[in-house]
């Protein structure tokens, strides 16, 4: 009986697809309609760029699976071109940056609406523009400097192939990679750790503390606003980004689990090759590919305010 995985490996780059060209379209709406003035919070500017991650991390993938699904073959070594494959790992590599980018980003836009709704008197003093613009670009130096320490791993090799006596060219451990033996292990623990164990610890205590303390402020007073009218919206942002973090955690911890096992195993863990060339890492990938495509769908849902700037939005261009 065949491989389950290596038969779905034959239909990945057109599912991929469907949900890459789905979610970047959903992305560009999403930053279209929380990048109006009418709606210039904190919170939408940090979900306006969170949609522009999700949407050049699936541009990322989308680029990687053309190339070695569509042009290439994962399956046919003869197939593996030069350029081919320095594509696949130049995007791959950029994949898994804009992809931990949307995730502390995702974690930024949780302590924002933390100190929203804990701590309304710091909030009027913290969570504003000016730092929500200075939080994203924080984030973004540091999570582009921490994925730079994927870079050395591989290298584009020519293999010469002894059987039929033909070249590929495939991607290989580069010389640092083999003279640190530590190194591999290292990277393991940061993808496994940094990139996903703490993040969905961090979202999980965050989404915990601000439920628990919604319910507590429910059973003290019917508004958890204290009265102020604006209960309902308030509640419903709040609903929605918990929503938009349990989707986070659900996506994410498949993969987290097995990179931060793999950090046990140092060198034999071949994570990033694991990702890269096997059928269970295509189905890992989509878990991702789905994170980063399905927050439109649960702002359409959730968010009474994204729906009426949208409608507005669609109604002026129709009038026009």
């Amino acid at each position: 009986m065949a491989d389950p995985t290596l038969v779905y490996r034959r239909y990945h780059g057109y599912v991929s697809t469907l949900i890459c060209v789905t979610g970047i379209v959903g992305n560009v709406v999403s930053f279209i309609v929380w990048n109006l003035k009418n709606s210039q919070k904190p919170t939408y500017f940090i979900l306006s760029f969170l949609a522009v991650a999700d949407t050049l991390c699936l541009l990322m993938f989308q680029i990687y699976v053309v190339c070695f699904f569509m042009v290439m073959s994962p399956n046919d070594e003869k197939t593996y071109t030069e350029a081919g494959m320095y594509i696949v790992m130049i995007s791959f590599h950029l994949f898994i940056a804009f992809h931990m980018l949307s995730t502390w980003l995702t974690i930024t836009m949780m302590i924002f609406r933390y100190i929203k709704i804990v701590k309304p008197t710091l909030a009027m003093k913290v969570c504003t523009i000016r730092r929500a613009k200075l939080s994203t670009m924080i984030v973004t130096f540091s999570v582009l400097l921490a994925s730079s320490a994927n870079y050395p791993f591989y290298q584009v090799q020519e293999i010469l192939n002894n059987s039929t006596n033909t070249t590929f060219y495939f991607l290989v451990p580069t010389a640092f990679t083999k003279s640190h033996p530590g190194y591999p292990t290292l990277l393991l623990w940061i993808y496994g750790v940094v990139v996903k164990i703490i993040p969905i610890l961090t979202i999980v205590i965050l989404c915990t503390l601000i439920i628990c303390y919604i319910q507590k402020a429910k059973r003290r007073v019917q508004d958890i606003t204290l009265n102020n009218g604006t209960g309902d919206s308030y509640n419903q942002t709040t609903q929605m980004l918990t929503v938009i973090a349990f989707i986070y955690v659900v996506t994410e911890l498949p993969i987290g689990i097995m990179s931060f096992i793999s950090g046990f195993h140092g060198d034999d863990g071949h994570l990033f090759y694991f990702l890269l060339f096997s059928g269970v890492g295509d189905l890992l990938d989509l878990c991702t590919l789905i994170n980063s495509s399905v927050n439109v769908f649960v702002y359409l849902y959730l968010s009474r305010n994204f729906r009426a700037i949208l409608l507005d939005k669609v109604k002026c261009k129709v009038n026009h």
